[in-house]
């Protein structure tokens, strides 16, 4: 089931993910040309996690740090905390917690365009055939001249750290590297105004949090919820209006997306999501102006695959739900001005509904298990589930009052412990 908060809020990413203790083999440097390659080792990799929000002038002036004190390569010496090889002084720069390597460094990386790349991007090249031997990452510094040409970066690799151009290097074929975007990296003068805080109620009827407080989002972003892995219980994510992308996660309580999905104009969209195939995995999509653009393809899915359909007027809220039951979500929206709501059904025609006092906040949820989902609003601090059917003209109603209304607060509606009912929690 589908339904997607209202209003966009300001906050930053916090928390990190602890991933468990790996064994994998030490970082090598790349072989042949101008870099002398290692031989193999093996070492325990301890437990690493993503830092905290990082801007580009910090990862960089981190870099020169090592640079400055010309820190010999080693896969076996540390130095300030990190491993003194490539991807423990890439992990260094970003300040990760622990020292990455390259073949999971992509966990922490958006993939981005060659073109894209900006100071403190990293390019991973990671020889899954023999990791030991060729694989190696370079910290991205700037262009020497033209966008797409030759560029300064830092490296770590024998005999000690560097900073030089490209073209300095030989034996390397640069379209091995895949140019990366750290997930906690901020562009200098971003805001970073504070963390969305999640509470969550697994029942209708309770005015208080069943489940623990938890902190999830990035700044500036979108509370919205969804059963990203088919497993029928939703869990909250998050969407940023500024890139147009969507920071997905299936435990969000760690704090970290395990997913980021471009998708829409940056600056333009306005998230909701639903399952538009029917295949028991709910997709985002993203509506601008009059028109909703959704993507076919599930989150973890790299490739884009996407339908569009005009509805509704550009002042509307987007909304989704599972109107008639049939395992598929259709779009929707709410007219604040009117307080009605218009549902496209499955056949193409639209069913209107008036709840509520014009201006509330809306709610899409299946409030009594029947498989269908419903609307419903929430003025104040008091929810408001509409418990009969879109299609019906009788009106049946049940509340609960949760949270303080002060306006501070942002509702959120999903199907937190896989039971079937949607529940009500707020975002702070």
């Amino acid at each position: 089931m589908t339904s997607t908060l209202i209003r966009t809020a300001i906050a930053a990413l916090a928390g990190v993910t602890a991933a468990a203790a790996l064994s994998v083999p030490a970082q090598a440097a790349p072989g042949g040309g101008d870099v002398a390659t290692p031989q193999a080792k093996s070492a325990t990799l301890a437990a690493v996690s993503p830092g905290p929000t990082i801007t580009r002038t910090e990862i960089i002036a981190r870099a020169q740090t090592w640079v400055a004190a010309q820190v010999p390569y080693s896969m076996d010496a540390y130095y300030g905390g990190y491993r003194t090889d490539c991807s423990g002084y890439v992990s260094m720069a970003l300040k990760t917690n622990g020292s990455y390597w390259t073949g999971n460094l992509a966990e922490i990386g958006t993939p981005i365009a060659f073109t894209d790349l900006k100071p403190g991007d990293f390019l991973n090249y990671h020889n899954v055939s023999n990791p030991n031997n060729g694989s190696h990452v370079v910290l991205f510094d700037k262009w020497v001249g033209a966008v797409g040409g030759d560029f300064w970066m830092y490296e770590q690799t024998p005999p000690r750290t560097i900073h030089r151009k490209w073209s300095d290097t030989s034996g390397r074929v640069r379209t091995n590297y895949k140019p990366y975007r750290y997930t906690k990296v901020i562009d200098d003068g971003a805001p970073n105004l504070g963390v969305f805080e999640f509470h969550l109620s697994d029942s209708l009827t309770s005015s208080s949090a069943t489940r623990s407080p938890f902190s999830y989002g990035n700044s500036p972003m979108t509370p919205i919820k969804g059963d990203w892995d088919g497993d029928g219980s939703d869990t909250v994510s998050t969407f940023d209006k500024a890139s147009g992308k969507f920071f997905v996660s299936n435990d969000p309580a760690t704090g970290d997306a395990q997913y980021v999905v471009p998708f829409g104009n940056p600056g333009e969209g306005s998230p909701f999501t639903g399952d538009w195939n029917g295949d028991g995995k709910d997709q985002v999509g993203t509506r601008m102006g009059g028109t909703f653009f959704l993507r076919t393809t599930d989150v973890s899915d790299p490739a884009e695959a996407a339908t569009s359909i005009a509805f509704g007027d550009a002042t509307d809220v987007p909304l989704a739900g599972d109107w008639d039951g049939n395992g598929t979500d259709e779009i929707g929206v709410y007219r604040p001005s009117e307080g009605r709501f218009y549902l496209r059904q499955a056949d193409g025609s639209t069913v209107t509904v008036l709840y509520g006092n014009p201006g509330s906040a809306p709610l899409v949820g299946d409030w009594n298990n029947d498989g269908k989902d419903n609307v419903g609003v929430r003025m104040g601090n008091t929810y408001f589930f509409r418990t009969s059917e879109v299609t019906s003209a009788a009106e049946t109603t049940s509340t609960v009052a949760y949270g303080n209304g002060n306006g501070a607060e942002l509702p959120i509606i999903g199907d937190w412990n896989g039971d079937g009912t949607d529940t009500q929690g707020i975002v702070f």
